[in-house]
């Protein structure tokens, strides 16, 4: 048991540096590791798709591990099981288990003895099952299907962060290219007060190129003294307006601005900085 534990210790200190890697690397690094810990011969990682009720092959590590990626089946089996239950299960006489399916051992040629298939679940989601095969010794411990069950857990929570992290990026990415698309400036600063917006429209209307992003916003006080008391507002006060009018000079040009300021939230519904969104009406 003392081993066991130092290996699940030393799999979780080792993580983060997977993690960094990628989802990939993660899935490849439990089935790798897990396989160790769990003394196994094979391990295998399943993806689910739950509305279809499949799972495919994503990782497997073992005799016939490379010749099965990417194969994709219904739930049936030990992992199908598993995926419909959401609940681990260790089988040390696979051939004589109502749960075990012989297709892939007859396909692969590969005999299966013994199984322990653990949901990889984070946040409520099913990613996947994870399944390791054919104990060393002979017969998997209830201590091994706990220690399965450990770094299962681990190595999901990990993956869906990573999931999560390439959603807020995409979003926002899809956020920059609508605000630069915009047909009227707009400079956004967060909550700490440090500009994080500053459109294409803005460097036109005040002549100025990218300098002032990821700036202090008080900076933009030599730019135009009536933007950092709109966005200060907003962040100090919580007071936005409609449709107000300032004048600002701009390359010794006098500018007449027509302007209206917003609270910025995120994806969550909650605020994450004040903006101002703005045209020159000058000529209007």
């Amino acid at each position: 048991m003392s081993d066991m534990l130092e290996f699940i210790s030393k799999f979780t200190e080792e993580l983060p540096a997977e993690a960094a890697k990628g989802e990939e690397a993660l899935w490849e690094y439990l089935a790798r590791r897990g396989a160790g810990i769990v003394n196994c011969f094979a391990a295998s990682f399943f993806e689910a798709d739950e509305q279809k009720k499949r799972l495919t092959f994503r990782k497997s590590i073992g005799p016939v591990g490379g010749d099965l990626v990417g194969v994709s089946f219904g739930y049936q089996g030990v992992v199908g099981f598993c995926a419909e239950s959401k609940k681990a299960i260790l089988i040390n006489d696979a051939e004589n288990s109502p749960l075990f399916t012989k297709k892939v051992d007859k396909g692969s040629g590969f005999r299966t003895k013994s199984v322990i298939a653990v949901p990889a679940i984070a946040n409520g989601e099913l990613l996947g099952v994870m399944e390791f095969i054919n104990s060393i010794p002979g017969a998997f411990s209830e201590a091994e299907l706990k220690a399965a069950e450990l770094v299962t857990a681990l190595t999901a929570r990990d993956v869906y962060i990573k999931k999560l992290e390439a959603t807020v990026k995409q979003l926002n990415l899809k956020g920059e290219s609508t605000i630069n698309n915009l047909s009227g400036g707009f400079i956004g600063a967060d909550m700490e007060g440090k500009v994080i917006f500053f459109n294409l429209k803005a460097s036109e209307i005040f002549e100025v190129g990218q300098e002032y992003l990821n700036r202090p916003v008080v900076e933009l006080f030599q730019l135009c003294p009536d933007i950092v008391g709109a966005i200060g507002d907003v962040i100090k006060q919580n007071k936005t307006v409609r449709r107000m009018e300032f004048r600002c000079r701009v390359n010794g040009k006098e500018k007449v601005i027509g302007y209206s300021s917003i609270n910025m939230k995120g994806v969550d519904g909650k605020i994450i900085g004040a903006g101002v969104i703005f045209q020159d009406i000058t000529n209007l």
